[in-house]
């Protein structure tokens, strides 16, 4: 009998010395990604805002990542630029159609409208007033970028443009098809 009990004993010690070798390992994150507040997803795309959070301002990529970070948008571009500071544009050609005071211009993108000035009016090339139906002045004039030249005329100036759509943008009365 005390050689049952020693056994079980012995069996008991096994068990427990097994039971403390165990070791529970947690996988706590390194560094890397790190998920945006509030589990919203952002793109990376770069069109920056000033945002402001009490007094603190910054600047951020994009208005999804300034509301992510808890940041409210006062205006678009760059916090802290003076007026005397230059402000670099891209080259990307996304037409706008802008107005400052009775003068109407198109841009090459809204960045080069607000830094000569303008307040975009919409995306898109501007129509000229004195057409006729709903050519609406204020309105911009979306045109392709195919290639079919057209001669056209505006006063005594004569010109080859890339396809009709584009001479009518500019006020120009086409001539004819081809080249002048």
């Amino acid at each position: 009998m005390l050689s049952t009990i020693w056994s079980r004993c012995a069996m008991l010690f096994a068990v427990l010395a097994v039971l403390t070798s165990c070791t529970v390992v947690v996988d706590e994150p390194g560094p890397g990604p790190r998920p945006i507040p509030d589990d919203r997803f952002c793109t990376q795309q770069y069109d920056p805002v000033c945002a402001r959070r009490g007094d603190n301002r910054r600047t951020f990529a994009n208005a999804c990542m300034a509301d992510a970070a808890g940041y409210r948008v006062i205006r678009r571009g760059e916090c802290g630029r003076g007026s005397d500071e230059p402000r670099a544009c891209t080259r990307e050609y996304r037409p706008v159609c802008a107005r400052r005071g009775g003068d109407r211009q198109t841009f090459n993108n809204p960045c080069l409208a607000e830094q000569a000035g303008y307040r975009v009016l919409g995306d898109g090339e501007c129509r000229r007033g004195g057409g006729g139906g709903d050519d609406d002045g204020d309105r911009p004039r979306f045109c392709t970028r195919e290639y079919a030249p057209v001669c056209a005329r505006r006063g005594g100036d004569r010109r080859t443009f890339p396809n009709a759509c584009e001479a009518r943008s500019a006020d120009y009365r086409i001539l004819g098809e081809g080249p002048c």
